[in-house]
């Protein structure tokens, strides 16, 4: 089941509910893809990624992309695709003008020409709460147009907001270096994160993580810790219980399930992991959602 609603300067919403979908197409305009249940693998730039829940993936124009769904259980998303002529009153009216970008980036690129991080992030803030809200208006079958476009511009916004904010932070984490070169980290400790993102249920080595992100491992592992205050294995750790937490609040999967699941070792190394971060049980954790005491 899909609903499409294009708007009359050509930005388009689709939310869908589907087990199965394959198409491998040319991205037209930038398209933000929202997760929110099940698993979506997406195909581009010969990257192979998968959106798990309450994740999204950007793509920009041109990218030729697949997105492949192939479920037991309806995959629920939203795909938003902003019109050219939209981007292009975004890029002008606003990033033009923003000086507080690393060295000024927003003015050191034509505005037309600025092309956005195709990686994937986790979907939490500002962000989550308008696309939730804009989720309520395509339910509600609302068609006022300048409604629904001012969130669309609030969510690019957030977007925007977002990555900036994650780089600003790579950039503050590595001031001492020269600003290509802190780039060139940025870029690669993304791909590094997006193959967590994209893997964490499985069995990730450094080898797999530093190849993928074409970095020596000691390399990744210093600058990730550098970049990020934290170390790949720490990220990986908090993108598992993040699903656990998902799947416990979601499902009624028992707690061995839940632990293969999000590719742990054993139940109780997620019992104890789970206690450091929320004081409780998963099992407390689950009962308190459903206000069960």
């Amino acid at each position: 089941m899909e609903n499409v609603l294009k708007l009359s300067n050509e930005n388009c919403i689709c939310s869908s509910k589907l087990t199965y979908k394959n198409i491998t197409e040319v991205n037209n305009n930038f398209t933000l893809h929202v997760n929110f249940n099940g698993n979506e693998n997406f195909v581009l730039n010969k990257k192979k990624l998968r959106l798990s829940p309450h994740t999204f993936l950007a793509i920009n124009p041109g990218t030729l992309y697949s997105d492949i769904i192939d479920s037991g259980s309806p995959v629920q998303k939203l795909s938003i695709s902003f019109g050219k002529g939209f981007m292009d009153d975004f890029k002008t009216s606003f990033l033009k003008k923003d000086s507080s970008f690393p060295d000024n980036y927003g003015n050191s690129l034509p505005s037309h020409n600025l092309t956005f991080n195709e990686t994937i992030f986790p979907l939490l803030g500002d962000l989550k709460y308008n696309i939730e809200h804009l989720i309520v208006l395509i339910r509600s079958n609302c068609k006022d147009e300048l409604l629904l476009n001012e969130f669309l511009y609030h969510i690019l916004l957030n977007y925007y907001t977002l990555l900036q904010k994650d780089m600003l932070f790579v950039e503050e984490s590595l001031k001492d270096l020269q600003f290509v070169t802190r780039n060139e980290i940025y870029r690669r400790l993304s791909l590094a994160k997006e193959y967590l993102y994209s893997n964490f249920d499985q069995k990730i080595s450094i080898h797999e993580l530093s190849k993928y992100s074409c970095m020596s491992a000691t390399h990744l592992i210093r600058s990730f810790r550098q970049a990020y205050h934290t170390t790949p294995h720490q990220f990986l750790i908090n993108i598992r219980l993040k699903h656990a937490e998902f799947l416990l609040k979601n499902t009624s999967y028992p707690i061995n399930k839940i632990v293969n699941t999000v590719g742990l070792d054993s139940p109780s190394t997620f019992i104890k992991l789970f206690k450091i971060r929320h004081k409780i049980t998963p099992l407390k954790y689950r009962n308190s959602h459903y206000g069960i005491n």
